[in-house]
């Protein structure tokens, strides 16, 4: 069985978690795969030199001006279209199938539906666009694949799929593994105790809440730092002036922006805890990642989040300032409950193993071809 992989709308380092979905799903069946499926990753040029290991799988690379979003819709409705014509199967990870496709079977992985729910966060053209687009696609793809079971009921309720069509295939954790040297990033921040949270700044990450629970974190723990990274989004101005003014010193809130992946899995691994607040996920890698690592993880009791961490970690409505300094606070002082909850999330994440997921991504492909 052919199968090409559609990785076009990856800009490197601009579309956050589904690039990591993306990228990590197709390693791990690269390692975990069926010698009788022959997998061709197509994305472009820049998405190869940000990502060079795909293990055994073939590429198929396009140039051009990959930052403009107009110009990967065309490169996906008139080369991929005719690229692809001889394949069994087309997936398509971006969340769209393109206006032209070749006639073999589709997949497309929807990764939340986000723009529906929160309009708000969207432009008006581009609330257009996904407001045509996504309806198009869920009834136009042979299956539909989410990362997580809220997604999936999301999908099924809004659209009426038959849910027989759309199908669960997991994000998987980083198998990676941390040398013993300190990159200087994270020794620059010392012993202190640190809170972590991984997100681009974007409105419904809701950073806010842990700025305005941060005084009351700072009364008890007096040497508390809280490190944000990720790129910036829409809300990037009103955070960085929120910082200013509850921390004009900078000693308790630093802004590292985005980081090498290998330098973000050390950070988390030295932090005391993450802190996830976000309102919105399909799924919340980072929470899988702090599992993975050990971390114990604080997070929003919203969306997909309860279902990636489970008992593993401490929920929070993600509006509850006093709830969360309560409960950042009870985390950093006690020792024995975050060795506790590491093991937990630990043992949580290995529901989340690359064969698993790679496991999962095989049934898909076979029954979208039989």
């Amino acid at each position: 069985m052919k199968v090409a992989a559609n990785l076009a709308f990856v800009v490197p380092g601009a579309v956050g978690g589904s690039e990591e979905y993306s990228v990590r799903l197709l390693r791990a069946l690269a390692d975990h795969g069926d010698d009788e499926i022959d997998v061709t990753v197509v994305g472009s040029k820049s998405l190869f030199a940000a990502h060079p290991k795909f293990g055994g799988h073939s590429t198929l690379a396009f140039r051009g001006p990959v930052q403009r979003r107009p110009y990967r819709v065309a490169v996906e409705s008139t080369w991929l279209a005719h690229a692809t014509r001889s394949f069994d199967l087309v997936h398509h990870f971006g969340g769209r199938i393109p206006a032209r496709r070749p006639g073999c079977p589709t997949v497309v992985t929807i990764h939340d539906i986000q723009p529906l729910d929160m309009p708000e966060n969207f432009s008006a053209l581009k609330q257009r666009y996904l407001g045509y687009s996504l309806p198009r696609t869920v009834h136009g793809a042979d299956v539909v694949v989410t990362p997580s079971r809220w997604v999936r009921q999301q999908i099924i309720d809004r659209f009426g799929l038959d849910p027989a069509r759309v199908r669960v295939v997991s994000s998987t954790s980083d198998p990676g593994v941390i040398n013993g040297t300190v990159h200087p990033v994270v020794a620059a921040l010392g012993e202190r105790p640190l809170i972590i949270y991984p997100a681009v700044s974007h409105p419904h990450k809701n950073h806010r809440v842990l700025l305005d629970a941060l005084p009351a974190v700072i009364d008890a723990h007096p040497d508390v730092l809280v490190v944000f990274t990720g790129g910036a989004g829409r809300y990037a101005g009103p955070l960085e002036a929120a910082t200013r003014a509850l921390d004009p010193d900078g000693r308790h809130v630093r802004h590292l922006g985005r980081v090498e992946a290998a330098t973000l899995a050390e950070l988390t691994a030295r932090a005391d805890v993450m802190a996830f607040p976000s309102r919105y996920e399909g799924f919340g890698l980072p929470i899988l990642e702090a599992m993975h690592r050990g971390t114990p993880v604080v997070a929003a009791d919203a969306t997909a989040i309860p279902e990636v961490l489970g008992d593993a970690g401490v929920l929070v409505d993600p509006g509850d300032v006093d709830g969360w300094a309560e409960a950042l606070n009870e985390l950093l002082g006690d020792d024995m409950r975050r060795a506790e909850l590491a093991v937990a999330g630990a043992a949580r994440a290995d529901a989340y193993s690359p064969a698993s997921s790679a496991a999962a991504l095989l049934g898909v492909w076979h029954d979208a071809v039989a």
